[in-house]
């Protein structure tokens, strides 16, 4: 899918289509959320620094949700009235300090809403963390809302000059028919796990381990055979393992930007539309342990990925080479 700046309508319709949960790196806001009142104006500013203080993502205003699932574009925002000027206006002398890269797209609205847009902020991870709104309290994102940081979190954020941010990536192919289902699987498709760095400051080491959940009936490379489980939402989830060491002297540096390939495996999802689960943990100097959950599942015969929320753990520590 193309970046948030350069979305169109038919963009914003397919998040409701592919059914792109809040997350994260994601937030759906109806009209409402964008009023002139001092307490609309200091909520636009708990939301967008948060995700400069988080992860960075992108915030739709103008998209209504239920149970955090886009389901319809709201009634959308006069830009005589609301406009893309003004919104700008308040982030920048709302938030302290100032964040760099923040982008927004006016998207032009077609048929009954003509002549009305809906507004997709894209907000960078920001190097120049922590950032304070309005209320003079610093904001961090987790699982669907903004809420306020730790002082040791402040701490940390503001460490991002000096320590590696690693984050492992799942990417999908891109699939131009529908899916073919057989036996209440879909067929196989090719995944790539990836490794990538937000911070400018690079990591020389890594250890780097994830977790694939053998619902996927995926082909690992020590086969499909589970050697481990995951404890994830009240249950026990079958995975392979995998643990990579990433080491200076045999790799380059993750720089910023960079992205690596870590592997790629096929693999087949419940055609129920179950989801299924990557797991993964990362650990390098200077940088505090980071976890994360990515889900895949079939939509209209057609995978779609996105970031799940909540805690994992593993039930026993293995060490496997890849």
């Amino acid at each position: 899918m193309k970046e948030p700046w350069d979305w169109d309508e038919a963009d914003v319709l397919r998040l409701i289509a592919d059914q792109v949960q809040e997350g994260l790196t994601i937030e759906y806001k109806e009209c409402d959320a964008l009023q002139k009142s001092e307490g609309k104006k200091t909520e636009i500013s708990k939301d967008v620094s948060a995700f400069a203080n988080s992860a960075g993502g992108a915030i739709v205003y103008g998209m209504k949700e239920n149970r955090h699932v886009p389901t319809e574009i709201d009634v959308g925002f006069d830009p005589n009235d609301i406009s893309k000027e003004w919104l700008e206006q308040v982030i920048n002398s709302r938030i302290h300090r100032r964040i760099d890269g923040v982008r927004i797209n006016q998207v032009q609205l077609s048929g009954p809403k003509a002549g009305k847009v809906v507004y997709a902020v894209s907000v960078p991870q920001s190097v120049r963390a922590p950032h304070m709104a309005s209320d003079k309290r610093f904001y961090k994102r987790f699982n669907f809302e903004s809420v306020p940081m730790e002082e040791y979190e402040v701490r940390d954020v503001s460490r991002r000059l000096v320590a590696p941010d690693l984050h492992l990536a799942v990417r999908l192919p891109e699939l131009g028919a529908p899916l073919q289902v057989t036996s209440g699987l879909s067929q196989s498709f090719a995944i790539e796990i990836l490794v990538d760095n937000s911070s400018p400051a690079p990591a020389d080491f890594a250890l780097i381990s994830f977790y694939i959940d053998a619902g996927m009936n995926a082909s690992c490379h020590r086969g499909s055979n589970p050697d481990n489980a995951v404890d994830y939402m009240g249950k026990s989830i079958p995975v392979c393992s995998h643990v990579i060491e990433w080491r200076g002297s045999l790799r380059l540096p993750i720089w910023k930007g960079s992205r690596f390939r870590l592997t790629a495996t096929s693999v087949s999802l419940p055609a129920n539309g179950h989801q299924c689960y990557v797991f993964w943990q990362i650990q390098a100097p200077m940088m505090n342990r980071k976890q994360g959950i990515t889900a895949l599942q079939i939509s209209d015969k057609r995978a779609v990925i996105s970031d799940a929320q909540g805690a994992w753990k593993l039930q026993k520590d293995v060490t496997v080479g890849v």
